[in-house]
């Protein structure tokens, strides 16, 4: 399990909302309203949600920041159940942090070529 760190969260959310007009600080709220049902876990069970919850945690799923995961537990009178799991996507994450440090490596690599010419 790793943990994601809000400035990680906020800088992902950034690269996906901030196009679209989303401004820092809505972003910065949304980063901390998602970290506010994970904690210090990747996992939550999605029953704790309310239905605005859920539709806010499906866009987030849309962007591949957020996956989830079912599984069927037999109780013991015999009945299945499905238990549904929301996870952070930290590897999409990391894709996403590490793609923008090398398009700013690349910006500045193309600002120092300009330069000596």
């Amino acid at each position: 399990m790793t943990v994601i760190k809000r400035e990680e969260l906020v800088t992902a959310l950034n690269v996906i909302f901030k196009p679209s007009g989303m401004n820092q600080k809505e972003i910065e709220e949304l980063a901390d309203y998602v970290l506010s049902f994970f904690g210090f876990e990747d996992t939550l069970v999605d029953n704790i949600l309310s239905q605005q919850d859920r539709d806010v945690f499906y866009t987030l799923e849309e962007t591949g920041i957020l996956s989830t995961s079912s599984e069927d537990i037999t109780l013991m009178k015999g009945k299945t159940w499905r238990i549904h799991y929301w996870h952070i996507n930290d590897p999409k994450i990391k894709t996403i942090l590490n793609s923008r440090k090398e398009d700013e490596e690349n910006i500045y690599d193309k600002i120092f070529k300009e330069e000596l010419r």
